[in-house]
């Protein structure tokens, strides 16, 4: 630069040596408005050099920092859209060579202009894309709505965005473009200078590189992600049988992997018809999980290719030669383009389930469903990876559910078995149960019949012997009588034999022996009542009887095992008649009486039992009986009810009681049997009995 300024200063002075005075200061003036202009441009030139360099520098040190294109664009949208103070700045990628769509990867928004960033935009139909993609050098376009050869969907795309003008650039990879540049002013019609489209086509040149090694790092990754996808898919199949979990996972991923609107799983039933048994998708796509309908084309011949493995791309439903009853049905779903990849399972028929499913021998598989990959936005054109991704997964599809089907085939059979066998052991304990309640019934009824017995004998002689006592007691009278005769008459000889014979004791003694006599009796009468109200031989119905009648007899035949340091304590309440079958009532009241007193005496320590009744509601009875024993453990409460348990010593229970007082009064008289109880403090047993059978 100051060579080219001490040029000019060289030229003017010679100027000056050759003109008049007067034309010479004119000349020297214009002369120095021209240097100060052209200096002023070298300046403003510098400077536009300076920016572009600088805006290269930081562009290349993003390229540096990371190969994450979605980065790269971001902030190359960003600097430019600073640099030029533009509206919107946006970068669309060129997938692969081969390509009719681009993809806005990289946006900078200025304010609060509609987003671009995402957004899918065809090259067909696209005037100004398709003359970027022809020419090397920018585009400015100062009214773009006005660009010739914009169809109306482009002309509509451009409204939504509020574009009025635009600058825009290709970028170029060995000779292949891979981008576009675009600048967009929304707020104003824009003339863009030629600076700013060197400065454009200076940074394409760099992105162009940035973007070639980021789809070169991408397409490691999605190797990468490739394999780490089958290899996810291989681990869910080796860790888990759980078929729906295995699906989900891999729709999931196969969505993340391909970065489509939605992917799904179809299962077929029968006649060809079926339902989506898993999906994922993104909004705003609908959901089709379920039943989706019949696609009216889908027929033997779709069934051949699909069962022989055949995987069918389709870039465009409409433009794929598709019959159009399957475009119409495509279209219900909102698809515009789909990848169909069959799961066929294994021919063997023995591994086929019950339902689901369509066989064929003649044909290689089974054609259990459809992995299928959704485009519903646009259309796309699916890459040959994806299709062989989809096909592996579908593989592995196919093994897991095979592998589930013979899991669950084995499962029911195990189920089966076992519930088989359960069957069998709860006949087997039942019949143990009824066996040993058949026994226990035996030896209650055969005690009953022994004290029915016991009790008419005793019965029959006490009645022989209370009927005499009467007699006895008159003949006694006159006996004393006879002898105070005899003491009167003969008083001399009487007072040697009343010596002799102790006649006076014999007269003071023989009343109270015969009272004696007839205390006795009347015992053995009440015992014998006692005996006969146990067995209840004579009640094998339903009848209307005294509850206490029932307790009392029970702690009769229990008298024996009542020690001197057991005390019973009873609260009788004012109970009405109560029908019931009185004599299992009566083994229960014995059970449970007998059951305390086992729990007292366990503890080695005086103890009680209080037995204690009343009338709990209009149509219940409540009959208590608690001890002061050892209690009953938590964790074996549950069980003391069930057939057989017993904590008692091997040959000391059979453990039958509780279960039979459970059977008797929860299942025969419609009652309930529940209990209170706590280790070290005592049992308590509750037992509630409607009033009537018309209670049950």
């Amino acid at each position: 630069m100051s060579l080219k300024i001490q040029q000019q200063e060289n030229y003017s002075a010679r100027i000056s040596t050759m003109l008049p005075e007067t034309e010479n200061r004119k000349t020297q003036e214009s002369v120095s408005v021209a240097i100060a202009e052209e200096q002023q441009a070298l300046l403003v030139q510098m400077q536009q050099q300076v920016q572009l360099s600088n805006l290269l520098n930081q562009i290349n040190n993003e390229i540096r920092s990371t190969l994450d294109i979605e980065e790269i664009l971001t902030s190359a949208c960003r600097l430019l859209g600073q640099a030029l103070k533009c509206s919107r700045s946006s970068i669309l990628v060129k997938e692969s060579s081969t390509d009719k769509v681009l993809l806005t990867r990289g946006e900078y928004n200025a304010g609060d202009y509609p987003m671009q960033l995402g957004m899918k935009v065809p090259i067909a139909g696209n005037a100004h894309l398709e003359a970027l993609i022809s020419q090397q050098e920018s585009l400015a376009v100062t009214k773009f709505l006005d660009f010739p050869g914009l169809n109306d969907r482009s002309k509509q795309i451009a409204a939504s965005l509020e574009i009025k003008s635009m600058l825009a650039v290709a970028t170029r990879y060995q000779g292949q473009v891979n981008g576009i540049i675009s600048l967009h002013q929304c707020d104003c019609e824009r003339e863009w200078t030629e600076w700013e489209r060197q400065l454009v086509e200076g940074v394409a040149a760099q992105l162009a590189i940035a973007i070639a090694q980021a789809k070169l790092y991408r397409k490691t990754c999605r190797q990468a992600e490739r394999e780490s996808l089958l290899r996810l898919i291989g681990n869910q199949i080796r860790s888990t049988l759980d078929l729906q979990t295995i699906l989900e996972t891999g729709v999931k991923e196969v969505r993340k992997f391909l970065q489509c609107d939605r992917v799904i799983i179809y299962q077929f039933k029968d006649d060809w018809r079926g339902k989506v048994v898993v999906e994922d998708m993104v909004i705003p796509w609908p959901s089709i999980l379920g039943d989706m309908g019949a696609d009216k084309c889908f027929n033997g011949d779709y069934v051949n290719y699909y069962q022989q493995g055949r995987v069918r791309a389709i870039n465009d439903i409409f433009n794929a030669g598709l019959e159009p009853c399957h475009v119409e049905f495509l279209d219900s779903l909102q698809v515009k383009a789909n990848l169909i990849v069959p799961i066929v399972t294994s021919s063997n028929e023995e591994n086929l389930p019950e339902s689901g499913g369509n066989y064929h021998p003649e044909l290689p598989g089974k054609l259990w469903g459809l992995l299928i990959a959704h485009e519903c936005g646009d259309t796309r054109n699916w890459r040959q990876q994806e299709t062989e991704l989809l096909s592996q997964l579908a593989d592995q599809m196919a093994i897991a559910i095979q592998q589930a089907e013979l899991y669950s085939q084995v499962r029911a059979t195990a189920v089966k078995s076992q519930t088989q066998a359960q069957q069998l052991q709860a006949a087997l304990e039942e019949l143990r149960s009824t066996q040993q309640q058949l026994i226990q019934s035996e030896k209650m009824s055969g005690l009953g019949q022994m004290a029915a017995g016991v009790a008419h004998e005793i019965n029959n002689a006490n009645n022989f012997i209370h009927a005499n006592l009467f007699h006895a007691q008159e003949y006694v009278k006159s006996l004393i009588d006879a002898i105070a005769f005899c003491s009167q008459a003969c008083p001399n000889n009487f007072s040697q034999i009343n010596e002799e014979l102790e006649l006076d004791y014999i007269r003071e003694d023989f009343p109270q022996l015969l009272k004696s006599m007839r205390e006795g009796s009347e015992r053995i009468r009440s015992i014998v009542t006692t005996l006969r109200s146990f067995s209840r031989l004579d009640e094998a119905e339903f009848k209307s009887v005294d509850l206490h009648e029932g307790l009392e007899s029970s702690l009769l035949m229990l008298q024996n095992k009542i020690g001197p340091n057991i005390t019973i304590r009873k609260q009788y309440g004012n109970l009405p008649q109560v029908k019931c079958h009185a004599g299992q009532i009566n083994q229960v009241f014995f059970h449970l009486i007998d059951n305390a007193l086992d729990g007292v005496k366990a503890t080695r320590k005086p103890g009680e039992i209080a037995i204690s009744t009343c009338q709990s509601a209009p149509d219940t009875v409540t009959i208590s009986v608690r001890d002061t024993g050892t209690g009953i453990p938590e964790e074996i409460q549950d069980k003391i009810c069930n057939p057989f348990f017993t904590t008692k010593p091997v040959g000391k229970g059979t453990g039958l009681g509780l279960s039979v007082c459970y059977q008797t009064i929860v299942q025969t008289h419609g009652g309930k049997l529940h209990w209170v109880s706590e280790v070290g403090k005592g049992t308590e047993f509750i037992v509630e009995l409607p009033m009537s059978i018309g209670c049950l």
